[in-house]
């Protein structure tokens, strides 16, 4: 598919610009079309700046083929490339949303192009391009700065009526500010709770065993209820005549006798022994 990007006549100027989204490339003038070389290649340069003008290191810029540039019957054309054959963007350089529509284009597309890293400079560079339309976007932030906004870049390039085959864009990140990172929120670790016991209900006792007395107590109320009550009396011996004073007498006579026959036994043996 061929899309035609303002026809110029052979006499007239040809109106090239290109649209940087975020750069500051000049405007593309007025230049005649003989004075094109499409044998020629091109470059890119960029330097990465934030509003201060200080260079911005870091990350990585790609560039893709959009389309390339011919000659139509003496007028300049671009034609898409492969990878944007079913883009129904019209290629007008002058539309400021044209690389947002391309952008929004390639999303879910496999479509490759040529990334470099950006130097401790802030610079990066694409040399040995064909001549064409390049779409330059930042895949990789620089360290604590958002990404550059997607650009048009045409080759060659057009100031002050002579066509300019290596390109310098200085895209800005200049209203770009320090990227915060938000603190992680402290996360802290609740103990679990130890659990309590259940308490066990007390259970309740019927009323009619609160009434039914112990077995104690009820072998006691036995007791006391069968067991009559005695009364304990002196008792009385029975009166049997006897007297108590002659046993002394009776002693002291048995001990007297006892006495006269241990005499009476010893004087007969010593009787016997005279006699002899």
């Amino acid at each position: 598919m061929k899309y035609r990007n303002g026809l110029v006549k052979k006499a007239a100027a040809l109106f090239v610009s290109a649209a940087l989204i975020g750069a500051t490339c000049t405007p593309v003038s007025a230049a005649t079309v003989p004075d094109l070389d499409l044998t020629k290649t091109g470059s890119i340069e960029m330097t990465l700046m934030d509003a201060d003008g200080v260079t911005v290191s870091g990350g990585a810029v790609t560039v893709y083929e959009v389309a390339t540039l011919t000659l139509d019957d003496g007028n300049m054309a671009y034609v898409f490339t492969d990878d944007f054959a079913d883009c129904t963007v019209t290629l007008d350089v002058t539309d400021t949303t044209l690389a947002a529509s391309l952008v929004s284009y390639m999303d879910g597309l496999s479509i490759t192009g040529t990334e470099k890293e950006v130097a401790s400079d802030g610079t990066v560079s694409f040399t040995g391009l064909e001549l064409g339309l390049y779409l330059a976007v930042q895949t990789t932030a620089s360290a604590d700065y958002e990404t550059i906004s997607p650009f048009v870049v045409t080759l060659p390039m057009d100031e002050d009526g002579v066509w300019v085959y290596n390109v310098n864009a200085n895209p800005k990140v200049g209203t770009v500010t320090l990227i915060e990172e938000e603190p992680e929120p402290e996360t802290t670790v609740e103990e679990p709770e130890p659990e309590t016991p259940a308490e066990e209900p007390e259970s309740e006792t019927p009323a009619e065993e609160e009434e039914q007395p112990t077995t104690e107590e009820t072998v006691t109320e036995t007791v006391e209820e069968t067991v009559p009550e005695t009364t304990t009396a002196d008792p009385i011996l029975p009166q049997t005549g006897q007297l108590n004073w002659p046993v002394p007498i009776l002693l002291i006579g048995g001990f007297v006798l006892l006495i006269a026959g241990f005499v009476l036994k010893n004087s007969d043996h010593k009787n016997r022994r005279y006699a002899s």
